[in-house]
C-alpha cells in the first residue's frame, strides 16, 4: 500500500525534527544532553607524537606471578571510572586497594589469592601516530596483611 502525502510530510518533518536536535546537540550540546550531545570523556584526539594513557590494576599472586586484572565489576566490584575518579584518594589511602582485593576474592572465588595490588598507569608514546615505546608507571601500591 502507498504511502499517502500526509504520512510522507509526517516522516519529514519528524526526520527534519530529529537531525535539527542531534545538529544542536552536537554543535552547542554538552554531556548533559547525551544522547543527543557529544560524550566528550570519548571525544578527543592524540597528537601523532603524543602519547595515550590507561589505568590498569596489576596484582602479585600467592604463586608469586603477576597478573592483570580487569577493572570491571565483575572482577573487583567497580568500573573504572570510579578508580579514575577517586585515583588521588587511592594515592593518599593505599589501603583502599585492599577493598578491591576482598571484592576480587568474593567474585572469583577460584582466582588465586593475591598479595599485592597495584594500580598502574601505561603509556603509549606514539611517533607518527603508531606506537613507538610502552612504559608503566606505578601510582599506588598495597601489600596483604
Amino acid at each position: 500500500m502507498p504511502m499517502s502525502r500526509w504520512g510522507k510530510r509526517w516522516r519529514l518533518v519528524a526526520t527534519g525534527a530529529a537531525g535539527a536536535v542531534l545538529a544542536y546537540g552536537t554543535i552547542a550540546g554538552t554531556d548533559d544532553l547525551f544522547p543527543l550531545g557529544p560524550m566528550v570523556q570519548y571525544a578527543f584526539s592524540v597528537p601523532p607524537d603524543g602519547e595515550i594513557r590507561s589505568l590498569e590494576l596489576q596484582a602479585d599472586t600467592v604463586a608469586g606471578t603477576r597478573i592483570q586484572i580487569p577493572i570491571e565489576p565483575g572482577y573487583v566490584g567497580v568500573r573504572r571510572a570510579e578508580i579514575e575518579g577517586q585515583l588521588t584518594r587511592y594515592r593518599r589511602e593505599p589501603s583502599l586497594l585492599g577493598k578491591l582485593a576482598d571484592s576480587h576474592a568474593r567474585l572469583r572465588p577460584t582466582a588465586p589469592r593475591l598479595t599485592r595490588l597495584s594500580l598502574v598507569t601505561k603509556v603509549i608514546e606514539l611517533k607518527d601516530r603508531r606506537p613507538a615505546a610502552t612504559r608503566y608507571v606505578e601510582e599506588v601500591s598495597w601489600r596483604t596483611g
